[in-house]
């Protein structure tokens, strides 16, 4: 950088932000409130170091090298669903929404695995305890179908999909479940929860429009919507938390009927993952394509992080080259790096 005078500049972004800079020599300097501001980039300031670090996103990743069904389930020691908009009925979350306050499948799921893999860190018998209330409520709770309905209307998406109306199942709800189930047989040598968690799996067959959660993609590709929606909404966390289900339960019960809808779905998802890759990030799901929506519901970082989990845990499974290749280049994302 050639040493001079500073001089003030003015600079403009994107033809509508503009600010104060300086140029120094032959180099010019931004605020970096104007890009984050332009780029959404975010800043980390180390006083410490006088170092300045730039991200496209703070989120981080966990590295997910073999996913175990009877294990930590993906990272969720780390999980604090206390700290969520729920209140605690008889030791079970209950979600609050600005309409009222529900039982939530997945919710309450999610508490259970959180404690599963607590157990598992610190041998922490309280966890253990919560872990199987959770259970328990899920075996309290199965419906005549096999299921655990939302009992709320739920508007995904209102300017491009109608309002689901309750009851209705989630794939999201129904594969953690099955996710808690089988961890509580494998945990307790009990084979009810696991033979409830079978039951389950009549839901994963019947379509979306019929009071399950089956699409077809392309008319021959099995997808298991978390919202199913008219037309296929192709949420791509809840498909991915619907396999992973699948998984733990046929590997825990050998269940041929488990383990022929996962391998539908894995095959899917092989086939559907190129179309959630923005080059630079992920799509939340394919509303742009299935409506007249126009342009790409993109994931939070947040849920970008999720996908990343998500696929990591499925391919240390299938161990698949493409799956490979896509959650490097995912991750990629993550450090501002684009698809060339």
């Amino acid at each position: 950088m050639e040493s001079g005078r500073p001089e003030d500049i003015r600079v403009v972004m994107h033809q509508h932000l503009e600010c104060k800079g300086k140029k120094i020599g032959n180099e010019l300097f931004v605020p970096i409130t104007l890009l984050e501001k332009g780029y959404f980039a975010e800043k980390e300031w180390i006083e410490g170091q006088k170092l300045l670090k730039i991200h496209v996103s703070k989120a981080r990743y966990s590295e997910i090298n073999q996913y175990d069904f009877r294990g930590n389930y993906l990272h969720y020691d780390k999980n604090g669903v206390e700290n969520w908009s729920v209140e605690f009925h008889d030791g079970i979350p209950k979600t609050v929404y600005p309409f009222g306050t529900y039982f939530n499948p997945s919710t309450i799921a999610q508490y259970g695995l959180q404690h599963y893999s607590l157990y598992l860190k610190n041998k922490d018998e309280q966890s253990k305890q919560k872990f199987l209330s959770v259970a328990a409520w899920f075996l309290q709770n199965q419906n005549s179908q096999g299921g655990w309905a939302y009992q709320f209307d739920h508007a995904y998406y209102p300017s491009r999909l109608e309002k689901l109306k309750a009851p209705w199942y989630s794939s999201i709800g129904l594969g953690m479940a099955m996710s808690v189930l089988a961890r509580a047989s494998y945990l307790t040598k009990n084979t009810t929860y696991q033979n409830k968690a079978l039951q389950a799996t009549s839901i994963f067959q019947t379509s979306s429009n019929d009071h399950g959660i089956l699409a077809k993609f392309e008319g021959k590709y099995s997808f298991y919507e978390e919202c199913p929606t008219n037309p296929p909404s192709y949420i791509l966390n809840g498909f991915m938390f619907a396999l992973i289900g699948l998984y733990d339960l046929h590997k825990q019960t050998g269940n041929r009927q488990a383990g022929m809808l996962y391998e539908d779905g894995v095959r899917t998802l092989k086939r559907m993952l190129p179309l959630y890759d923005l080059g630079n990030r992920t799509a939340y799901d394919l509303t742009h394509y299935t409506t007249d929506g126009g342009y790409p519901n993109i994931a939070s970082w947040g849920y970008h992080v999720t996908h990343i989990h998500l696929l990591a845990a499925l391919n240390s499974v299938e161990k698949d080259p493409k799956m490979s290749e896509t959650l490097q280049r995912w991750k990629g994302y993550i450090d501002g790096k684009m698809a060339r």
